[in-house]
């Protein structure tokens, strides 16, 4: 009702915005599957035949939006929520409502490692490194293990070209915070050989939202990367990639303005190198293996000021280090049977200091006392990962394929290293006093080990041309993290204990789904339920202090539909959106009111007018909306609640050129200057109105 109270209140503003797309015929092609390849079953395949609910960014997408993060681009997909964590420079996603350390982030098929974080991997990858980006929505830990429990963000980077020298040149201005931009790739492939190498620069400044300037939001990136590889036959491939991301990220709160998270920087550095084998022989079709470093490395400052009797500041300065390697095999057992199997191993190593300062400053008695407390802390340790996995795909009789796949994992945890120590001093009456010396709680070392199996199972009906049935039912975990069994957290209120005794987080997931792509209308719709138990959550102790225990529960249930209709003149109405319940249990209280919201979604007209052989204009006039979200929590038990809130927004373009080489791209987002948040309790507010400009020229 929100919803429909609000497009009856914009209905003339919406009309004319889409007025700027009706003003002559059009022609859009109908969405060919056969275009869209898709990975996340770890073997291409077209988008119609993949056993699981899967979305995929496609790299034309990414070229028409302005976005200046990875974040941006997927607010839009049903399942997925973006969160910002107080900072448009920093997004991390939750999928089917489980939070971002339940979502395994891969590039190119290899994990961000998040070692000391309470909030999972962020997305550490500019947009204009992008292929196309693969979500995986519901358990995929058969396939790719650990923290894939809610789902998987694939992110594949572009590699190299199809003519010796080619390139692309990018800029976009984006008027919520007057930033820039920039982008410039060189690629090409001659004789074997392809080969890419790309740098990406963004600089943002703090965000204007209905309420002013969002204080302490600003950030900026800049990152580079290098590819190449060589066919040494038909059959052998070898290759390799360097990628460097950089950024400067400040987080704010709108209620606190004394308070800020100033993280310099954030970066990334990964090499990798690649063989693949195809064709080895008729029963072994081909034969990857990869292996690859990578450093993570994150320098923040916590600022905190209450008045003028307490200023803190916590320093972090984590290393997070990866080495890995996977070898897949892909056989041909007979006609009906094509198998994938294949060995992984990690190692994700921490080195990480916490200097955490704090100045108290009261009166007593007419005295004027200061006290400073100085602790520092020092942790090192490792996570070992070793898998097998296997994934068997057989045909049936009458039209039906078999899916079905076991995981086991073996995870140790080494944790060599957690030292603190402190030091207060007082200052009174115009004299200080010599400082006091003393240790620290800062944690425990040891050594732990675990093992976990996981299975899943889909049979497919595809009867009917470009219908695809499915039902499936697969399994979840997520290994506990060093954070969450060795290291001492107080940031943010209170101390949070480790737990060397927890077990991993468990789900499962009955599904339901069908695709259809044809005769101009494209339909993808999944149903799903999930039940997680052994939920990792800090339960309070005291007043102050928590600790990590396997005590909660939840239960998740929705559908996600998405659909869209090419029309006659070539206008493409279209809908994503996700309804979902979810109810979290603990011991101390269950609810529904989880900081999901019901509904979520985006709907609107696509255009496509294709005036001569050399210029195409697009458009898109369209409304994002989500229904009211509550959240309750905390020991009492508080509950949190944002508005329902409806967006209205408007896109035009034209790509133009003999080889359409040259695109334009022009939006204009939140027209009515909408106040909201994305999610219960985000310390800022969405962008107000404003307009973005995307210009990308190919050579």
């Amino acid at each position: 009702m929100i919803l429909l109270r609000s497009l009856r209140r914009h209905a003339l503003p919406l009309g004319l915005a889409g007025a700027l797309f009706w003003s002559a015929p059009a022609h859009a092609e109908p969405l060919q599957t056969d275009t869209v390849k898709v990975s996340a079953s770890r073997v291409e395949k077209e988008l119609l035949d993949v056993p699981m609910a899967v979305s995929v960014v496609t790299e034309e997408q990414i070229k028409l939006s302005p976005a200046a993060t990875v974040g941006g681009i997927l607010q839009d997909i049903p399942g997925v929520q973006v969160l910002n964590s107080g900072a448009q420079g920093l997004k991390r996603i939750a999928i089917r409502g489980e939070s971002p350390n339940r979502v395994l982030i891969l590039i190119d098929g290899q994990k961000i490692a998040e070692n000391k974080s309470m909030d999972g991997s962020a997305l550490l990858v500019d947009p204009a490194m992008i292929e196309r980006i693969e979500v995986i929505k519901g358990p995929a830990s058969v396939l790719y293990g650990s923290e894939a429990m809610g789902g998987v963000i694939n992110i594949i980077t572009k590699k190299g070209g199809t003519k010796p020298i080619q390139g692309q040149l990018t800029t976009s201005y984006n008027g919520s915070t007057r930033g820039f931009d920039e982008s410039l790739s060189l690629y090409g492939g001659y004789e074997g050989f392809k080969y890419r190498t790309t740098g990406a620069n963004t600089y943002q400044h703090n965000l204007s939202t209905p309420d002013g300037e969002a204080k302490h939001s600003k950030f900026k990136q800049q990152s580079g990367s290098a590819f190449l590889s060589y066919d040494f036959t038909p059959h052998l491939t070898v290759g390799g990639l360097y990628e460097q991301f950089y950024s400067e990220i400040l987080a704010g709160n709108r209620k606190t303005p004394n308070f800020f998270v100033d993280i310099s920087p954030w970066e990334r550095k990964k090499a990798a190198v690649f063989a693949e084998i195809k064709d080895v022989t008729s029963f072994l079709p081909r034969l990857r293996m990869d292996a690859f470093w990578q450093h993570n490395r994150k320098k923040m400052l916590n600022h905190v000021e209450q008045g003028e009797a307490m200023l803190m500041d916590n320093h972090a300065n984590n290393k997070n280090e990866q080495w890995g390697a996977s070898l897949q095999s892909d056989w041909a057992i007979g006609e009906n049977n094509y198998l994938i199997a294949g060995y992984e191993f990690n190692r994700d190593g921490l080195d990480a200091k916490t200097d955490q300062a704090i100045t108290a400053t009261g009166v007593k008695k007419g005295v004027l006392t200061t006290t400073f407390i100085d602790t520092n802390y020092k942790y090192k340790g490792y996570m070992d990962t070793h898998a097998l996995y296997a994934l068997m795909e057989s045909k049936l009789p009458w039209d039906f394929t078999l899916s079905y796949g076991v995981r086991q994992t073996w995870v140790s945890s080494h944790m060599t290293t957690a030292e603190g120590n402190n030091r207060v001093q007082v200052s009174t009456k115009g004299r200080t006093m010599p400082p006091q010396y003393g240790s620290a709680d800062a944690g425990a070392t040891g050594d732990t080990w675990e093992s976990n199996p996981v299975f899943n199972v889909t049979l497919m009906w595809q009867g009917i041309k470009d219908l695809a049935l499915r039902a499936g039912f697969s399994q979840g975990f997520r290994a506990p993290n060093l954070q969450d069994k060795y290291i001492i957290s107080s940031m943010g209120g209170g101390t949070v204990y480790p737990n060397q005794d927890l077990k991993p987080e468990k789900s499962n997931t009955w599904e339901l789904g069908a695709r259809y792509f044809a005769h101009g209308l494209s339909l993808d719709l999944t149903g799903f339920y999930t039940v997680a138990d052994d939920y990792i959550a800090s339960m309070q102790d005291s007043d102050t202090s928590y600790r990590y225990q396997n005590v909660s529960k939840a239960k998740t249930h929705g559908v996600e539909f998405s659909a869209g209709y090419d029309l006659p003149f070539g206008f493409t109405p279209y809908v994503d959106v996700t309804w979902m319940k979810r109810e979290f249990n603990n011991d101390q209280y269950k609810t529904w009111k989880t900081g999901t919201p019901e509904w979520t979604g985006r709907t609107g007209v696509r255009a496509l007018y294709p005036v001569n052989d050399s210029l195409d204009i697009i458009g898109d006039a369209y409304i994002r909306f989500a229904s009211k979200t509550e959240l309750e929590s905390g020991t009492p038990r508080t509950t949190y609640s944002s508005d329902a809130w409806t967006t209205a927004n408007a896109m035009l373009g034209v790509k133009f050129g003999s080889e359409k080489q040259y695109t334009v791209v022009g939006e204009v987002l939140n027209i009515f200057n909408q106040e909201y948040t994305l999610n219960t309790g985000d310390s800022i507010y969405e962008p107000g109105v404003h307009a973005n400009l995307k210009v990308s020229v190919e050579f």
